[in-house]
């Protein structure tokens, strides 16, 4: 039997899930606007050094996509040609979730979506354009390229810390009161795409 991860809200994923669909609904939204390219899957037992032989199992998930959004994507690729979707640009994110037991139900999760690491305010969120023409793209901010995710970083980091669900350090520097002033416990997009693909393969019950 593994042994517990402190969740004293009591929250499993389907509750997660579900509160997300109620008042975050437009990160169901967001996640079809990508095109989903791949899911990476690790197991690794975890140890609490206390209780030899009882171990909790963390889910190593990266989780790559196509943002079909601007300013990644337009209508016609750099050489004046009509698409559907981009393909140029990608997305790769750490998604973590540590489990007692692979369970929608269980409280025992820890989570994380993106770099456990802090986000470098002088980098902000948005990259930037450069060359002309044929030649313009857009390069990434450098906190995207770190693996840092917004979202989560400023939305949802901090709320999951309060709530004992978060994974790894606590980098923000207090609640989310601009962003998410109404303290919303809810799934980023990454997230939800995880949770879909370890559920639809049957890993999650």
């Amino acid at each position: 039997m593994p042994y517990s991860i402190k969740n004293s809200y009591g929250w499993t994923l389907r509750k997660l899930v579900q509160n997300t669909y109620v008042h975050m609904h437009s990160r169901f939204d967001y996640k079809e606007r990508d095109v989903l390219k791949s899911v990476s899957v690790r197991a690794i037992n975890v140890y609490d050094g206390l209780n030899p032989g009882e171990a909790s199992t963390k889910y190593i998930i990266r989780s790559s996509s196509h943002p079909q959004y601007a300013p990644y994507y337009t209508k016609k690729d750099n050489r004046g040609r009509p698409r559907k979707y981009q393909r140029t640009y990608k997305h790769e994110y750490d998604v973590t979730i540590q489990l007692d037991k692979l369970s929608l139900d269980t409280t025992g999760i820890k989570l994380r979506t993106g770099s456990d690491a802090k986000w470098d305010f002088s980098q902000g969120a948005k990259g930037f354009y450069t060359g002309k023409g044929r030649n313009r793209r857009y390069v990434e901010s450098k906190n995207v390229k770190r693996g840092i995710n917004g979202d989560f970083f400023f939305r949802l980091e901090w709320l999951y810390s309060k709530n004992e669900i978060l994974f790894g350090r606590d980098w923000t520097n207090g609640p989310p009161n601009v962003v998410n002033p109404k303290k919303i416990m809810f799934l980023d997009k990454h997230m939800l795409h995880t949770i879909e693909y370890l559920t639809n393969r049957g890993i999650l019950q």
